[in-house]
């Protein structure tokens, strides 16, 4: 696979804010927040209870998940003031939350670390809110959540309502549920940034009320000025909420699940779409692709996959073409097989078990820039950042997004065939118009049979008599690969002698790498299987982070930059199960980059259906831009430390610098060094003629471990 470099989508289009929209951003929300304090003080009793004062200044921030103006008295009533605490006169407290917009530092997204204890609790609250969104949710830049507050009123569950909206959710993936470890540690991460003098407490605070949202709607519910007892009997209400939440987290163990009984947010009327990062659309957009490689991963029967399809679907299996996104992967992973068999030669000697990690994001980042192609040729007017947010609304399903843009009045230009031969261009096929032939062409079989049969779970009798079908309803090589291929007689031709011992060296390493993570997986299948009595069996490895330290890397330097776990999704079946009707189970593990230290290092396994990339955060992953599904309840390193080190300020790294790592990494089209892996001279010459290996022993020296 190669081509030219083209490029990336997305990095000439502007995002819609600039320093001024940022800073008119700022002020109308702050603007906004003064309200709300307003309203407060004019419901607490803070004549009659004169620490209130001091309490709404040191902990009375705006955010929670009930409406602003109840948050921040419910955040002034659970904090107890330390007796050093100075007592503000009420006349004087306006003055002290009221922002100085003339102060330029209040610009600042986000506020240097050493500005924000300086800062009023408005302009603290309002680095809360913008945190907890950009916590919550992936590739969310600091300059998009103050857009989507504005628009919602400066109402935090307003907010997620419409991003929620905005992210298009597809059908049985979960929504916003404020139970949900993200949820709670993007919480923390906004107290710690507001510079909270209780962090646990607000998100103990906030949590409780939403399961005694009766009484609580009882306190609250009167507009006008609280007596005190009253405020004396929310106090007790929500310290008594605290403990006992306390105690319950205490007796939680690690790995251990939680019940989705929790109430999620539901949709506000009248919200409309608000994207403006091109960025954040393509991102969601490779996400969505990557679940659907999973699936077609676990359709394909086992034996298959590790003997042949593995290499036709990271060099042809794209997930564009006539059918839905999963049963094109498993048609063009076929054809190309068919079309383009490997080189006699180098085929593999051994089963492969693995798929690896950046190799199959390629494919996912191939796919993408196809479909887009796609699109723009087939409607010449419509702009990239269109074309993305088309497809995120179909769900990536390239008919549907045909017919949604001609739906919003887009006239159709181009023909099919010029469009897919646009798409196999831009997606660095091959052979691109032996890909259009192919996919322009019908299968001797009517659409609605192929359609139910390619969604299920394949046997090889199904994968051969598919074979058969694509063989004969397309040819193969266009005419000008056939020349080429005449004129490689042997790989003497092509290879170097360098290259030529790198090839089985490092297929011998890939081999011996291969198997210490099935080793691993194995094993934390075994314990798995012990806690639910179902035993199970690989079906194939489909990602790997080795990058995984134990708690925060703030002081990884001081470990010598030793990564103690690595994190792994793999497909695996319960033992005995008939293929055909039981579906693959989609796994997370993280276990230890050792050989023997299970016992110091336990694993954790756990299964992640209905999971997805989007749905969870993980620092290590995201932040060395590698797509791991993580399970959305569960502990595991990476889910908690580093972000909470990034919101007090003492962790270097900051949202955009992931968010740009991670898309660095995963929108990639360029060679990789696992190419030499699957290298077949029938169809990477160029990549032998780009890359001549002066010392083949060295670059494997070179090579850490792969995945």
């Amino acid at each position: 696979m190669h081509g030219k470099p083209l490029r990336r989508i997305g990095e000439d289009c502007p995002d819609g804010a600039t320093h001024k929209s940022v800073r008119q951003d700022i002020c109308i929300l702050l603007d906004r927040i003064h309200g709300f304090y307003e309203s407060a003080l004019d419901r607490l009793p803070a004549e009659r209870i004169p620490s209130l004062t001091t309490r709404l200044l040191k902990a009375g921030v705006c955010f929670g998940f009930l409406d602003p103006v109840s948050n921040i008295i419910a955040n002034t009533v659970s904090y107890t003031p330390s007796p050093e605490d100075e007592i503000k006169e009420e006349d004087e407290i306006i003055s002290k939350v009221r922002t100085n917009t003339k102060d330029e530092r209040i610009f600042d997204i986000p506020l240097y670390p050493e500005t924000v204890d300086s800062m009023t609790v408005a302009r603290r609250s309002l680095e809360g809110l913008v945190s907890f969104l950009c916590f919550q949710y992936r590739y969310l830049e600091k300059t998009e959540a103050l857009r989507y507050l504005r628009l919602a009123g400066c109402d935090l569950l307003g907010a997620v309502a419409l991003i929620e909206q905005d992210r298009n959710r597809s059908p049985g993936e979960p929504v916003f549920n404020i139970m949900s470890p993200t949820t709670k540690i993007a919480l923390e991460c906004a107290a710690l940034s507001a510079r909270h003098p209780e962090p646990a407490v607000l998100v103990g605070v906030s949590l409780s009320l939403m399961s005694r949202t009766v009484k609580v709607s009882k306190i609250l519910g009167a507009l006008c000025c609280l007596p005190s007892a009253a405020v004396k009997r929310l106090a007790r209400l929500l310290r008594a909420s605290i403990d006992l939440g306390a105690d319950r987290k205490r007796k939680r163990k690690r790995g251990e699940l939680t019940p989705r009984n929790a109430e999620s947010v539901e949709w506000k009327p009248g919200m409309h779409g608000t994207f403006r990062h091109t960025q954040t659309l393509k991102l969601l957009l490779l996400g969505k692709i990557h679940g659907f490689y999973l699936e077609a991963l676990a359709l394909l029967p086992r034996d298959g996959l590790r003997q042949l399809h593995h290499c036709s679907l990271i060099k042809g299996g794209y997930c564009y073409g006539p059918m839905d996104p999963v049963s094109n992967i498993i048609l063009n992973t076929i054809w190309y097989g068919t079309a383009f068999p490997m080189h006699q030669d180098f085929e593999f000697d051994f089963q492969v078990d693995m798929i690896c990690t950046r190799t199959l994001m390629r494919i996912e980042c191939c796919s993408l820039y196809g479909i887009v192609a796609f699109l723009r040729a087939r409607f010449s007017s419509l702009s990239e950042h269109g074309a993305l947010w088309h497809l995120l609304l179909a769900n990536v399903d390239l008919r549907l997004a045909v017919e949604m843009v001609q739906q919003s009045g887009f006239l159709i230009g181009g023909t099919d065939l010029d469009a897919y031969k646009k798409a196999a261009v831009d997606s660095w096929h091959s052979d691109p118009d032996a890909l259009v032939k192919f996919t322009t062409l019908s299968l001797d079989i009517e659409p609605t049979k192929l359609s139910h049969m390619l969604a299920h779970a394949l046997d090889d009798c199904t994968v051969e008599h598919l074979t058969k079908l694509v063989s004969k309803s397309s040819p193969t090589k266009s005419k000008k690969r056939a020349r080429l291929l005449n004129k490689v007689s042997s790989c003497s031709e092509i290879l170097n002698k360098n290259q030529k011992m790198l090839i089985p060296a490092i297929r011998k390493k890939f081999k011996a790498d291969q198997e210490f993570y099935v080793r691993k997986v194995n094993a934390a299948l075994n314990k798995f299987s012990q806690q639910t009595g179902v035993d199970y069996e690989l079906h194939i490895i489909c990602g790997v982070n080795p990058k995984v330290c134990e708690g925060s890397t703030t002081y990884l330097y001081k470990k010598r930059f030793k990564y103690e776990y690595f994190h792994i999704n793999f497909l695996a079946t319960p033992k005995g199960s008939d293929p055909a009707t039981t579906p693959r189970e989609l796994f997370f593990a993280e276990c230890s980059n050792g050989d023997n230290d299970e016992e110091e290092r336990p694993s954790l396994c756990l299964p992640v259906l209905g999971s997805s990339i989007d749905h969870t955060r993980c620092f290590f992953c995201e932040h060395s831009g590698i797509n791991i599904v993580h399970p959305y309840f569960g502990t595991y390193n990476g889910r908690r430390d580093d972000f909470q080190e990034m919101a007090s300020g003492r962790q270097d790294v900051l949202i955009q610098t992931i968010i740009s790592r991670y898309e660095f990494q995963v929108d990639g089209m360029f060679t990789l060094k696992e190419d030499w892996i699957y290298f077949d001279p029938n169809m990477d010459a160029k990549i032998a003629q780009m890359n001549p290996i002066p010392d083949w022993a060295r670059k494997v020296r070179e090579w850490g471990r792969i995945f």
